[in-house]
C-alpha cells in the first residue's frame, strides 16, 4: 500500500516537471501573444487530461485498499505481522478475536506471551528457522487467551524482505485448529482402546492382509499358541499355520472380504508340529490406510476330542437303551430323561443331606445341654467312672455337632447360587488372613504371598477355599508355619501354589485327602473332622478348575489349584 502511494507522488511530480519544460520552453520561442496564450490552452487540457488519469489511479488505489482492509480485517484466519524479537507489529480482527484480546492492546506486546508455556520454546525455534532458511515455516502450538482457555492453533510464517532483501518482518497467519485437534486426540484415543483391545486380550487375534495372506499383526495370546516370537509370526504368511491347500485358503478369504462368510473351522499347524483344530470368526477393519481380516481363533481341540467321546458313549448309551442307532430322536428323549432325573436325584441328595443335617441340629443340642447340666449338677455325687462316661458322651456330641455343620457347609456349597464376577484374588488372602488373624498369632505363623491376578470366581467361594488351605498349612505344622502363596499362567488359566512347611503327606494317601470325612491323623493329634478338603474340591469344581496336592513327609506340602479364565461375557451362576 505504501508503495503504491509513493508510485503516484512521482508520477505526479514527473507530469508537472514535464509541463513546466514545456512551459519555459515556450515562452521563450514564442513572442506572439496569442499564439502564446493558445500553446497555453492547449498544455492546460493536457495537464487536465493528466490529472484525471492520476484521479482515476487514484480512486482504483484506494478500492484496492479498500478491498485489502476488508480482506485483511474480515479474513476468516488471524494474521500478525511481527518483528524480529516477535512483537506484534499489526494484528487483523480475527487475530484479535482468537485472542479475546482488543485490537490496540495488542500492538507492540510480543507475541510469545499468548503462547501456553510448554509450547514456547517450540515457537522460538520456528521463528529462528523462518530467519535463517528466509522459507515458510508451519507448526501446531496451544495459544492462551484472555480468559486463560488454551486452544490449539495452526501457524504459518512468511519471511518478509526489504527492497534490498535485509530483513522487515514476519507474517504469520492464525488458524483454530481445536475441533481438529479434538477429533485426532478422540481418534488416538480410540486407536489407544483398540491396541489395549487387541494387545491384552487372552483370546486369539491375529491381523491378515487379504491380498498376499501376510500376517501382519498378531496378539501376545496368539504367539503363545502358535509357539513362535512375535517377529517370527510377522514373517509368515496364513498358508503357512492353516494345512489347506493354496487355491482352498485364497477362496475362503476372498469369500471373508467379500462378507459372504466370517465363520470357519480349520486345522492349524503349530511351531512343535502339532495340528489343533480351530473356531475362527473373520472380519473386515481398516488398518493403516487398507482393509485388513481380524481373525478372532479359539481352540476347539479338546472341544473335538471330547465329541468324540461323546458320540462313543452315545453308541454305548443306544446300546444300552436298546434302541437303533439310526433312531436318534428316541435316544435323545430317553437319553434326557436319564439326565433329567440324575439331576433331579443329585438334588435330592443335596437337599437330603442339608435338611438331615438341620434337623439332627436340634435333637443334639438337647441332649449335649443335659449333658452339661448333669455334669455341673451332679458331678460331686458320681465316681470317676460316671464322671468319665458323661466328659465322653459331652465330647461325643460336641464332635458330631461340628461334623453335622461341616455337612451343611458340604451341602451349601453345591446348593447356594454364587454370582460370578472378576475379584482380586489377593484382597481374597487379605481377608482370609485377617479371619485366621487368632491362628497366625497363637502359632507365630509366617504367611507371604506374591503378586498375585484378577480372577473371574465366587468371591465367598475363594474365601472358603483359601481359608481352608492355609488353616491346614498352619495347623499341620510342628514348627513355626512358613506359608507361601503364588501364581502363574498358565495356557487358559491361573494355577496358584500353596506351599508349606508342614508335616507333609505320604504319597499313597495324596488322592483321598480330598474324599469327605477322610482324615490321616488322629483326634488327639490334630482336631477337625476331614471335610474341608473335600469342600474346597467341591469349590474348585464349580469354578471348572483342578486341585492336586504334591507332598513328602517332613518336608511340607503344596496344594495346586487351577481356576480358568473367563470364557464368555456373561456372568455365570454355578447351581
Amino acid at each position: 500500500m505504501d508503495d503504491d502511494k509513493i508510485k503516484l507522488e512521482k508520477l505526479r511530480k514527473k507530469a508537472e516537471e514535464t509541463v513546466k519544460k514545456q512551459y519555459d520552453h515556450k515562452i521563450n520561442q514564442y513572442k506572439d501573444t496569442d499564439e502564446l496564450f493558445h500553446e497555453l490552452h492547449v498544455h492546460q487540457v493536457e495537464l487536465e487530461m493528466q490529472n484525471e488519469e492520476l484521479r482515476q489511479a487514484q480512486i482504483k488505489l484506494e478500492d484496492s485498499q479498500r478491498k485489502y482492509f476488508d480482506l485483511y480485517n474480515f479474513a476468516p484466519d488471524g494474521y500478525f505481522t511481527l518483528d524480529k524479537e516477535g512483537i506484534i507489529l499489526e494484528v487483523n480482527l480475527k487475530g484479535a478475536s482468537l485472542l479475546g484480546v482488543e485490537r490496540l492492546n495488542l500492538n507492540k506486546t510480543a507475541f510469545i506471551q499468548y503462547i501456553a508455556p510448554d509450547n514456547q520454546n517450540k515457537f522460538y525455534h520456528h521463528l529462528q528457522k523462518v530467519l535463517e532458511t528466509r522459507t515458510n515455516d508451519t507448526i501446531d502450538i496451544k495459544l492462551i487467551k484472555k480468559d486463560n482457555n488454551i486452544f490449539y492453533a495452526h501457524l504459518e510464517t512468511m519471511y518478509v524482505p526489504h527492497g534490498n532483501g535485509n530483513f522487515k518482518e514476519f507474517r504469520s497467519a492464525v488458524t483454530d485448529i481445536s475441533d481438529l485437534k479434538s477429533t485426532e486426540m478422540a481418534l488416538k484415543e480410540s486407536e489407544e482402546r483398540y491396541r489395549e483391545i487387541f494387545y491384552n486380550n487372552h483370546t486369539i487375534m491375529i491381523l491378515i492382509d487379504p491380498v498376499n495372506l501376510n500376517i501382519i499383526e498378531a496378539n501376545p495370546a496368539a504367539c503363545n499358541f502358535y509357539g513362535y516370537d512375535y517377529e517370527q509370526l510377522l514373517k509368515m504368511k496364513i498358508s503357512d499355520i492353516n494345512i489347506l491347500d493354496l487355491d482352498l485358503i485364497e477362496d475362503k478369504m476372498q469369500k471373508a472380504m467379500a462378507q459372504q462368510e466370517n465363520h470357519f473351522i480349520f486345522k492349524h499347524l503349530l511351531s512343535n508340529g502339532t495340528i489343533s483344530d480351530v473356531d475362527i470368526h473373520s472380519g473386515l477393519i481398516p488398518y493403516k490406510g487398507k482393509n485388513v481380516l481380524c481373525s478372532v481363533i479359539h481352540d476347539i481341540t479338546a472341544q473335538k476330542k471330547a465329541e468324540k467321546i461323546l458320540e462313543k458313549r452315545n453308541a454305548r448309551i443306544n446300546q444300552m437303551l436298546n434302541i437303533e442307532i439310526d433312531d436318534h430322536e428316541k435316544a435323545e428323549i430317553k437319553l434326557g430323561n436319564l439326565i433329567s432325573k440324575l439331576e433331579i436325584s443329585n438334588k435330592e441328595l443335596e437337599q437330603f443331606a442339608y435338611v438331615s443335617s438341620h434337623d439332627l441340629k436340634e435333637p443334639l443340642r438337647m441332649i449335649t445341654s443335659f449333658l452339661q447340666l448333669l455334669q455341673r449338677r451332679y458331678a460331686d455325687d458320681l465316681d470317676k467312672d460316671a464322671n468319665d462316661f458323661i466328659n465322653f458322651a459331652v465330647e461325643g456330641a460336641k464332635r458330631l455337632d461340628i461334623m453335622i455343620n461341616d455337612l451343611l457347609e458340604y451341602s451349601r456349597v453345591g446348593s447356594k447360587v454364587r454370582e460370578f464376577k472378576y475379584i482380586y484374588s489377593e484382597k481374597i488372602v487379605e481377608t482370609v488372613l485377617t479371619n485366621l488373624k487368632t491362628q497366625i498369632q497363637d502359632k507365630n505363623a509366617i504367611v507371604t504371598y506374591d503378586s498375585l491376578p484378577i480372577i473371574y470366581a465366587s468371591e465367598y467361594q475363594m474365601v472358603q477355599l483359601f481359608q481352608n488351605l492355609i488353616s491346614n498349612a498352619i495347623k499341620y505344622n510342628n514348627k513355626i508355619p512358613k506359608v507361601h502363596i503364588s501364581a502363574v499362567k498358565k495356557d487358559k488359566e491361573y494355577v496358584f501354589s500353596i506351599k508349606d512347611n508342614g508335616i507333609g503327606i505320604d504319597k499313597d494317601h495324596l488322592e483321598r485327602i480330598f474324599t469327605i470325612f477322610q482324615r490321616l491323623h488322629t483326634r488327639e493329634e490334630y482336631d477337625g473332622t476331614g471335610i474341608g478338603l473335600a469342600i474346597s474340591l467341591r469349590i474348585i469344581q464349580q469354578h471348572r478348575g483342578k486341585i492336586w496336592a504334591e507332598s513328602e513327609p517332613g518336608k511340607g506340602s503344596t496344594f495346586n489349584l487351577s481356576i480358568p479364565f473367563k470364557t464368555n461375557n456373561e456372568i455365570i451362576k454355578l447351581q
